[in-house]
């Protein structure tokens, strides 16, 4: 298939996008450069240590990054669909473009996992990715950087592009270079990680009869004719939505600094989605419930819901409601008059009032017994508490977010909580997504804690090693953002100054980080071991078996299905035994472990004190 001649007529050069690209030119290291260094960082190896697989969860990561594998011909019916239903000249611009941010994409994470690379060596990153990801394979012809004249020269060739073969089997040779994906994944690559506009050229291609694609790369202004390039790449309407020109979605290191206490970090479709519901409820009067796991950030956004709204400069009071013994519930939320009872020896306001004109932010508000919650229920309603011991009630103006890790609805069902309340409450719900569904995050994240904890300890690290980033990319994290925090602030207080922080540094006993990503070694092959025992299921326990580490389990199992005459053990050691299980699965959290019992959270914490 050959391309007519484009209706659109060649366009200038667009020198405000070129000052842009020029002004963010970096420093290049190295002087001169005519081969790919092979002792450079990153090295091939390196470069596919990168890999994790993570088959349990259905993902795959290349440098911090969740690619997908695809069939070569799905790519290339995508690219004849698109052919067909815009043209060639739309759908090749279009094409280009996802490759520029392809290649944008790659700069940057490379860039961030090997600071230390000379230019040299982090450019032929590039093509290494390239051929890594599967598009084509790259021949080095001749590379040169000269820092002193600002000089960039890039020449390979293209064997057995990906992009060619779907071409040629749709539409046969023509007399049009047809790898356009790749050559926008070059000129992005480039002119992300270079910082000026680097454009590439296929002068030769196997779609037009020859035995392999030649591909030239210069700066931009050192082509002629430029202005049909940028017709393709369209930089001028591209730049606001490329990687390469916010930076702020690809460069996970280069944060704002000083770096705050309470930010909301993360550019996932999960985090985005319960970011915009804050966003459209904020203004507004409405009760908010925050659902999610125990260590996802309910109260982070709780604090931004409330800077967001027109209550932000008036106070807001936050209380966990799993910390109050039943016996000072009301006078904590409504306050106290003097001599309402022994030690009342003056007035005290309660929650709500001291929440007056503001937010008041109820956590774990499932562990209310239906005694506070009918009295809460009240004070939603009318708009109005009673002291403990007063005779008149007062008006409160408080807007209520509430937050529960627990399911409200399941909870109404077994008679824990009012329904009533629940309907109250669940005025505008929004779900707050386990950091094992936003792992798109967890780079962004440890970046964000990295910096925040070196300033905190007064350390210097070096970074991540590529383990430990497969390691977390891949880990469930039971205690979600919490956990996360804490594993980097144990790394950054491990490792010494200057040394890249690692596997071992965050290492203890039950953090069974190691071992749960699937890598590549240095000729792209799959451990078949790892394989295997990431494919193969846990098999479940029979009920007559008990692990031989869990005496008190053991002796139980044994009375219970008749092997042993009388128990071995106490009832007390089996509860507290019990207890213990039920806080490991529940990611320590006493109120889930609670409810895991079928007990409440006094009782739990009682013979946690017995332990």
């Amino acid at each position: 298939m050959t391309r007519s001649p484009s209706s659109q007529p060649g366009r200038p050069v667009d020198e405000d996008f070129l000052k842009q690209m020029l002004g963010r030119q970096k420093r290049l290291i190295v002087d001169r450069a005519s081969q790919f260094e092979a002792s450079g960082l990153p090295s091939a190896e390196q470069l596919a240590e990168t890999v994790a697989f993570a088959p349990q969860d259905g993902s795959i990561w290349l440098c911090g990054q969740r690619m997908m594998l695809m069939q070569g011909s799905a790519f290339g019916s995508i690219r004849r669909e698109l052919i067909e239903a815009l043209g060639l000249d739309k759908a090749r611009g279009l094409i280009t473009r996802i490759g520029w941010q392809a290649g944008a994409r790659d700069a940057a994470q490379v860039s961030e996992q090997w600071p230390d690379g000379d230019h040299a060596s982090l450019y032929s990153a590039g093509p290494r990715l390239h051929m890594l990801e599967g598009m084509v394979n790259v021949e080095v012809v001749r590379f040169e950087i000269d820092s002193s004249i600002g000089h960039f020269y890039s020449e390979f060739l293209w064997h057995n592009s990906l992009e060619d073969d779907e071409h040629i089997a749709a539409y046969g040779l023509g007399g049009e270079p047809a790898c356009w994906m790749e050559i926008g994944y070059a000129s992005g690559y480039a002119s992300s990680l270079l910082g000026r506009l680097v454009v590439f050229r296929e002068l030769e291609c196997r779609s037009m009869g020859q035995p392999a694609c030649r591909i030239v790369g210069k700066p931009a202004q050192q082509w002629d004719d430029i202005d049909i390039d940028l017709m393709y790449l369209d930089p001028g309407d591209f730049l606001s939505r490329s990687a390469y020109a916010t930076g702020q979605e690809t460069q996970v290191a280069e944060l704002p600094a000083p770096l705050g206490e309470g930010q909301r970090v993360g550019i996932s479709a999960a985090f985005v989605a319960a970011s915009q519901l804050l966003q459209r409820v904020a203004p507004t009067q409405a009760t908010v419930l925050l659902t999610g796991e125990s260590g996802v950030g309910k109260e982070l956004f709780a604090r931004h819901l409330h800077q967001a709204s027109a209550r932000r400069h008036k106070p807001l009071v936050a209380l966990n409601c799993a910390t109050l013994p039943e016996n000072l519930v009301e006078a904590e939320l409504f306050g106290v008059e003097r001599g309402a009872f022994t030690g009342a020896d003056r007035s005290r306001p309660g929650r709500f009032e001291r929440a007056h004109g503001g937010t008041l932010f109820l956590d774990e508000i499932a562990t209310l017994s239906l005694s506070a919650q009918s009295k809460i229920l009240r004070a939603l309603q009318e708009g109005e508490i009673e002291r403990v011991g007063a005779t008149e009630p007062m008006q409160v103006d408080v807007r209520v977010i509430a937050a529960t890790n627990l399911d409200l609805r399941r909870e109404v069902e077994a008679g824990r909580f009012r329904e009533d309340l629940f309907y109250r409450l669940n005025v505008f719900p929004i779900h707050l997504p386990p950091l094992r569904e936003r792992r798109e995050d967890i780079p962004l994240l440890m970046s964000y804690f990295l910096h925040r904890f070196s300033q905190r300890h007064g350390r210097q690290l070096a970074g991540f090693s590529t383990r430990l980033v497969n390691a977390l990319l891949t880990y469930r994290f039971p205690g979600n953002i919490r956990e996360l925090q804490n594993l980097i602030e144990r790394g950054v207080i491990a490792a010494s100054d200057g040394e890249v922080m690692d596997v071992v540094h965050l290492s203890e006993a039950g953090t069974p980080l190691a071992g749960a990503a699937i890598g590549l070694n240095a000729d792209g092959r799959l451990s078949p071991a790892a394989l295997r025992e990431a494919a193969q299921p846990e098999a479940p326990a029979r009920a007559d078996e008990a692990p031989v580490e869990e005496p008190e389990l053991a002796s139980l199992q044994a009375f219970l299905t008749g092997r042993a005459p009388a128990l071995g053990t106490s009832l007390e050691e089996i509860e507290r035994r019990l207890v213990r299980l039920a806080l490991e699965r529940s990611g320590g959290n006493i109120t889930a472990a609670a409810q895991m019992l079928g007990m409440s959270r006094a009782q739990v914490s009682y013979r946690l004190k017995g332990r």
